[in-house]
């Protein structure tokens, strides 16, 4: 198709207001797709009670904001995957914080005569029960020892947003 000379795709574009007739506040667009497409769109119109048009506007729509059920399942998956590292970050930190307490435990904790060890385990129980109180109450307050450290981020929303448009980028290319 031979274009007039003169014109040009990007000045076409930019008054397609000028070419397009307006009914009703809407626009018509018109488009060519093979007969399997329109087969289907019919198909799935009959099913649904959809009209065309408010199947072509909802798919044209996700499309172009990037809110497909795709974009949408990697967004909470990214989620969902910087929960669990942080949570494997978590679990690191706890572990080697009891294996340094226990390091430090047996370090300065003298071995006791028999004779003295029932009064010891005794002590050890009381001592015990007001540690478990205490970790009770600063588990059910609003201020944990995991708030004190520093948070380590992932991803950004820049780059989160990236992630999931190169995934609906490359979803569209296949």
């Amino acid at each position: 198709m031979q274009r007039p000379q003169g014109s040009s795709r990007s000045n076409s574009r930019s008054v397609w207001h000028e070419k397009r007739t307006i009914y009703r506040g809407l626009v018509r667009l018109q488009s060519y797709v093979e007969p399997s497409v329109a087969e289907r769109v019919d198909k799935f119109c009959a099913a649904t009670g959809l009209s065309e048009s408010a199947l072509i506007k909802s798919s044209v729509c996700k499309y172009l904001d990037g809110t497909s059920d795709a974009t949408l399942l990697l967004r909470r998956l990214d989620r969902i995957g910087r929960a669990i590292e942080r949570g494997h970050r978590d679990h690191a930190f706890h572990s080697e914080a009891f294996a340094v307490f226990v390091r430090l435990w047996l370090a300065h904790t003298p071995s006791l005569p028999e004779d003295a060890k029932r009064a010891a385990r005794m002590s050890a129980e009381s001592r015990y029960k007001q540690f478990v109180e205490h970790v009770v109450q600063q588990f059910s307050g609003a201020k944990r020892f995991l708030d004190d450290l520093p948070q380590e981020s992932l991803a950004d929303e820049t780059e989160l947003v990236a992630i999931g448009g190169s995934a609906t980028d490359s979803k569209v290319r296949k």
